[in-house]
């Protein structure tokens, strides 16, 4: 059986996974674009660097030809005070570049806490998406940021049942255990389904997740659920290969 984990939505999250390695290489740099003075200040940090430069009468929401301004260069990178001082002096917090990308999903996806919690406090949207489906939850999932999670989850509206779900297989199948038991804390069925009545416990042993796997049986998923096609974890795990995920899921069906 080949099991894959895809979107209940419109967009697979195997496509979701290269759309944001893409965006990983985006957020990297790109050096074809020119920077203002302003810009490269809130990248370093230097808060009296961007002081003088806003005080010479410069927009603190100028934008590069792909629509990056300041405020995000700093999110960027976690410059926290420099976030700070640029939404005081104006800066739009939900302001988008060319792909719709927010400051939040750029400080969600490095797990800059401080950072998330600025933006959050100041108005940024928690359920802005960019073009490739990214949002700073689906990021930050799949980035394992674990406190980045929890903050989200606290300070964003409740997650939808469907949504919830699939993310709690996103984060079982890349194996970030940390992010897969801040959702469940957040009230997500552990033995929800998402495409072929897939469960977290299936993706955990189709992708060889050992320590989730552990976690989701302790929080009482269910190994003898069945998904469309009668497979169970145990036997996606045996088909793969897997055999420390097999060993937990044989003692787990095993009479007590």
């Amino acid at each position: 059986m080949t099991f894959a984990l895809t979107s209940l939505h419109a967009i697979s999250w195997r496509t979701t996974f290269i759309l944001l390695i893409m965006l990983a290489t985006l957020l990297g740099g790109c050096s074809r674009e020119t920077y203002t003075s302003l810009m490269n200040a809130a990248k370093d940090g230097n808060v009296e660097a961007i002081v003088r430069i806003l005080d010479s009468g410069a927009d603190v929401n100028e934008r590069t030809t792909e629509g990056k301004r300041a405020l995000m260069m700093a999110a960027s990178e976690g410059h926290a005070d420099a976030v700070q001082l640029l939404i005081e002096r104006g800066a739009d917090v939900d302001a988008v570049d060319a792909h719709n990308t927010t400051a939040l999903i750029v400080a969600a996806t490095g797990g800059y806490d401080d950072a998330v919690t600025l933006l959050l406090g100041n108005g940024a949207n928690p359920l802005a998406r960019d073009d490739s489906g990214g949002s700073p939850l689906v990021n930050a999932i799949y980035f394992g940021r674990s406190q980045t999670v929890r903050l989200l989850l606290d300070k964003a509206p409740p997650l939808d049942r469907q949504d919830g779900e699939e993310l709690l297989l996103l984060a079982s199948g890349l194996g970030h255990t940390e992010a897969v038991a801040a959702l469940l804390d957040d009230g997500v069925d552990v033995n929800g389904r998402g495409l072929k009545q897939r469960t977290a416990l299936m993706a955990a042993a189709a992708f060889n997740q050992p320590e989730v796997a552990r976690l989701l049986l302790k929080r009482g998923a269910d190994p003898a659920a069945r998904d469309e096609d009668g497979e169970t974890a145990l036997s996606v795990a045996e088909d793969k290969g897997n055999k420390e995920v097999i060993g937990l899921l044989k003692t787990a069906t095993s009479p007590s």
